[in-house]
């Protein structure tokens, strides 16, 4: 059993690496088909409520 660790481990980084890459993959064809994904809360809200936060007078 102990020869066949170092496989496993390289098996198991293989397969986290390759979720991740179809997880991505799947981000940009949702944000290409849907409209988009907003981790912000959304840019036309915060493009709508003015400067805020700019310089006071």
């Amino acid at each position: 059993m102990a020869n066949r660790l170092p496989l496993l481990i390289t098996l198991a980084g293989v397969a986290v690496l390759f979720l991740s890459i179809v997880f991505v993959f799947a981000l940009v064809l949702g944000a290409m088909f849907f409209g988009g994904i907003e981790f912000t809360g959304g840019h036309t809200d915060a493009a709508a409520s003015g400067p805020s936060w700019g310089l006071a007078a």
